[in-house]
């Protein structure tokens, strides 16, 4: 599969739904928050919002919200110089 065959595929309506789906179990953890799927130049991405970035830091909602979804987290080392 060529990179326009991945793109068409990336941004399908199949894979819309299926980020729908899975971004749902996400919200519905987490009261008073929206959902928005949305395709962008190369694929489709979906993501759940409640207030600010400065909200997720001090409370975890989210965080917590995609763990019990069975989601993942990033676990990629941020400093990878090496002591």
């Amino acid at each position: 599969m060529n990179y326009q065959g991945m793109r068409q595929l990336l941004q399908s309506p199949e894979i819309q739904e299926m980020l729908r789906v899975r971004m749902a179990r996400v919200q519905a953890a987490v009261p008073e928050s929206t959902l928005e799927v949305l395709v962008g130049r190369n694929r489709a991405r979906a993501k759940v919002i409640k207030g600010s970035d400065r909200d997720e830091a001090d409370t975890g909602e989210l965080s917590r919200a995609l763990d019990l979804a069975g989601g993942s987290r990033g676990t990629r080392q941020v400093n990878t110089k090496k002591k």
